[in-house]
């Protein structure tokens, strides 16, 4: 078992399981553009989710510097446990109090990762967010995504299909609801399943996209697939002293 993780955002950059497997893909361009947010591992979106309000993309807890104040190994599991406060006055586009705890768990054929976020001021809050894993895969062409063709969804863009995985197109589709996903990455199948959100989004810029992103090489699209639980259909309301909690567990099957 082999965990990579960095403070910046708290964020996971490789999570290989006792077999070898890697679970995720991180840009080879990550060092190349130090002041981008991270691109791949497991970013964490708080207090917004995408371009859905007023604050930068994906909310400014990845871009923090957050507290490491647990990391331990036994013969069968690592963990790790990172926390951040945010205080009123350090975004005045956000003026909120909020503490939150990101867990981290690798065990020997299982990830499982926990956000969570208790308001510690005086006014409530609202607040969209998740996970932004970045899933290794083989290819595109290889892989298979089920245990979401009944839900409900959106697409973000015309002409994204969330269904065209096997193609070079742009992916991105917010499934309105909490399945249980079955996803082969290529070489195994691989149980996901979240709780405390609301919606999966699937997302891959597609080889048109990839040529605009300048911290991912234009080849690269192919090699990842984002699978988000995210609050985004429903977005949350704190108020003074309540908790939210979130996780996502990856078991290979």
């Amino acid at each position: 078992m082999k965990i990579l993780h960095e403070s910046k955002g708290a964020q996971v950059l490789h999570a290989a399981l006792e077999s070898g497997l890697e679970l995720l893909y991180l840009s080879p361009l990550v060092d190349v553009y130090p002041d981008n947010p991270i691109r791949g591992g497991i970013p964490l979106m708080f207090p917004q989710f995408g371009d859905s309000g007023p604050l930068r993309k994906h909310g400014f807890v990845r871009d923090l510097q957050w507290n490491l104040v647990a990391e331990t190994q036994d013969t069968d599991s690592k963990n790790l446990s990172y926390v951040l406060d945010v205080k009123a006055t350090d975004f005045p586009e956000w003026p909120f109090d909020a503490s939150l705890k990101f867990n981290v768990r690798l065990s020997l054929q299982m990830l499982s990762i926990g956000l969570s976020v208790q308001n510690t001021g005086q006014q409530a809050f609202v607040f969209t967010g998740g996970f932004h894993p970045y899933f290794a895969i083989s290819s595109r062409k290889d892989i298979l995504l089920n245990g979401l063709d009944e839900l409900p969804f959106r697409d973000s863009f015309p002409g994204a299909n969330a269904y065209e995985l096997n193609s070079d197109a742009l992916v991105e589709r917010q499934y309105l609801g909490n399945a249980e996903i079955r996803f082969y990455n290529g070489s195994n199948w691989l149980k996901i399943t979240a709780s405390g959100f609301d919606s999966w989004m699937v997302w891959n810029p597609g080889t048109a996209g990839a040529k605009k992103i300048s911290d991912l090489p234009d080849a690269d699209w192919d090699q990842f697939i984002c699978i988000e639980p995210i609050v985004l259909a429903e977005p949350k309301t704190l108020l003074p002293g309540d908790a939210f909690n979130g996780e996502m567990v990856v078991l290979v099957c």
